[in-house]
């Protein structure tokens, strides 16, 4: 019943504040805003507790190899599209967003043969060790896609290089124990979920005893991620031996005849895999590659929203500040509440497909202002313009020059708030049925942001363009000289 009543006195509210915002003609809409801003932050808590936001879920979670199926490789694909869609919306049709079709298009959804890469340090045996695997290959007559590229000694190489994100699988070949950069690397692959093989090459150089001896560390540095039989010895160029030959007269002749090479450790392990993962390696790289794009074509938007979103935090902010300026409030909780702007969040959401309703924006709204008022964000800025504002000669026709540059100030922090905000939730979700919003994460990128546009020269220049602002709006008057 208590709920009940809330909700009527919410709606009620809301239907007050939607009045006076289309009775007030156009020309005087930043006196509604500040009308529609102050009940926001009295009836902020019953909006949060009543969760009158909009939802946010998942769209491409963080998957293993395992958990990918071909249902949310094309829900990835899908994504990409809506995306490219949406920038195009916003931009038109740009050589970016050209280029994104194209790369797109070039993901195979359906490809067969899988994708091998040989890597490893320099003198490892990684040429030789790729020629012989073709070898195989072709003369077994099946399609297989085998690459070699040099060490991968630096995390940053693996997240920008197209060899890596197209290998289904990763031979990493080594000739002995362990270095430091080898295992970092080999951390590296792990985190982004690479399949490898780990192709203990070169095993022709050491004793028996001292061979056991390596392959038991590597197998206890690797684990668990790695198991005991993805760990492989090989032979691929076996130094040549003396051999003695004997003939019927008893003489003899040394000669150094080399080896045949020793793969077998390495093609049975292969075989296994493919016959058991071949499929899914397929997909899940397939999957890796459009997510990788999906990443390259969100920052592109989240660019365009930006330069989109700029004008309109610039419109509301003087218009919250003009407000403010010409109608002076007594209290820091009022000034709060000026700032915050229903339909400025209403705006700043479109750009990213967040649709709210008036209810939703004055819950956001609210949180925003509570948030500035714990974080004693509004006492900061107030005093800090005020003493910034002490050495200009003003006189005042009509309100307050501080209220009203703070006021700007802090829509502004409000605005870039926000679509810090929404970008994040953009990344990673779209609208929902069920809500998800967080506000406490709010309250951290309101505090971030603040602090980041806190600078006194940035307050300076701020400032500077405030009063420049309202000395046009005729409402500031320079006081006559002592």
């Amino acid at each position: 019943m208590a709920a009940q009543s809330s909700q009527r006195i919410f709606w009620g509210a809301g239907t007050l504040v939607l009045f006076i915002w289309f009775l007030i003609p156009g020309g005087n809409h930043g006196f509604s805003e500040f009308l529609t801003a102050g009940m926001v932050l009295g009836l902020g808590s019953l909006a949060v507790s009543l969760k009158f936001f909009p939802g946010l879920k998942r769209q491409i979670p963080d998957l293993d190899a395992t958990q990918v199926s071909r249902p949310i490789l094309e829900k990835a694909v899908a994504t990409s599209e809506s995306l490219i869609e949406q920038l195009e919306t916003l931009a038109e049709t740009t050589p970016q967003s050209v280029a994104f079709k194209e790369q797109l298009g070039k993901i195979d959804l359906y490809r067969q043969e899988p994708h091998l890469l040989v890597t490893g340090a320099p003198g490892v045996g990684k040429s030789t060790l790729v020629e012989l695997l073709q070898t195989r290959y072709q003369s077994l007559k099946e399609a297989c896609v085998i690459t070699e590229i040099g060490s991968l000694s630096h995390s940053a190489t693996l997240e920008i290089s197209p060899s890596v994100m197209a290998a289904d699988l990763i031979l990493y070949v080594i000739q002995g124990d362990l270095t430091d950069s080898e295992h970092q690397c080999l951390q590296t692959l792990q985190a982004h979920k690479q399949r490898v093989l780990v192709v203990f090459n070169k095993q022709d150089q050491y004793l028996p005893t001292q061979r056991l001896i390596l392959q038991q560390k590597l197998q206890q540095r690797l684990q668990p991620w790695l198991s005991e039989s993805d760990i492989v010895s090989t032979s691929a160029h076996p130094q040549a031996v003396k051999v003695r030959r004997y003939s019927e007269d008893g003489s003899c002749q040394e000669d150094l005849e080399r080896p045949q090479p020793d793969l077998s450790g390495l093609t049975q392990c292969l075989d296994q895999v493919m016959a058991a993962e071949k499929a899914q390696l397929i997909l899940f790289q397939t999957y890796q590659q459009t997510v990788a794009l999906r990443t390259q074509i969100q920052a592109e938007l989240n660019d365009v929203r930006r330069r989109h979103a700029a004008p309109i935090i610039e419109r509301y902010q003087w218009i919250t500040g003009a407000t403010a300026f010409a109608n002076p409030v007594p209290t820091l909780d009022m000034l709060a509440a000026a700032a915050i702007s229903a339909k400025m969040v209403m705006d700043l959401g479109s750009l990213y497909r967040l649709k709210f309703s008036l209810a939703q924006a004055q819950a956001v709204a609210s949180t925003l202002a509570t948030a500035m008022l714990k974080l004693g964000l509004v006492e900061v800025s107030t005093q800090a313009l005020s003493s910034l504002l002490k050495g200009h000669h003003f006189t005042f026709v009509a309100g307050g020059l501080v209220q009203g540059v703070s006021t700007a100030h802090l829509t502004r922090i409000a605005g870039l708030s926000l679509i810090e905000h929404f970008q994040e939730l953009s990344d990673l979700a779209v609208a929902a049925p069920e809500s998800n919003w967080d506000p406490e994460k709010l309250k951290q990128i309101v505090a971030k942001v603040f602090q980041e546009h806190q600078k006194v020269d940035a307050l300076k220049d701020f400032a500077q363009q405030s009063i420049g602002r309202f000395r046009r709006q005729g409402g500031l008057l320079e006081a006559p000289a002592s």
